[in-house]
């Protein structure tokens, strides 16, 4: 795969995005990309799949965080099978711009290679209420 952080991770699948959901999306830390993501990241969604650097990925954190603002997250369920780490998570904010208020609800599967996300397939729904 491609480069990874500096110092690997001994941290099992979950936490590792588990800390990527949390400081990412909540704390909106940018920071993490360089410590939890490989580089390049492989992203699938609705949109097709797209390939990114860690560069290219904060601008798209920073991005999301205009439509959301600090969201607040909840993960409803988490399982590891293998390398790969399912979630079914809610975020709640509102726009940075209008205040207006957002939910969005996310499927992913996160791939951990080497302590690091490598990839991520993720299906999101707007304003819907999946508890």
């Amino acid at each position: 795969m491609g480069e990874m952080p500096e110092s690997s991770s001994t941290r099992s699948p979950d936490e590792i995005v588990a800390e990527w959901q949390q400081r990412a999306w909540g704390d909106g830390d940018l920071n993490a990309a360089d410590e939890l993501v490989a580089e390049p990241f492989i992203r699938h969604g609705v949109g097709g799949t797209v390939t990114r650097t860690r560069k290219e990925l904060k601008h798209d954190l920073r991005e999301y965080r205009k439509a959301l603002g600090t969201p607040v997250i909840r993960v409803h369920e988490r399982t590891v099978d293998g390398d790969k780490v399912w979630s079914r998570t809610s975020m709640r904010g509102q726009h940075s711009i209008t205040g207006e208020p957002r939910r969005i609800d996310f499927i992913q599967i996160h791939r951990i290679e080497d302590g690091c996300i490598v990839e991520v397939w993720t299906l999101h729904a707007t304003d819907v209420d999946w508890d």
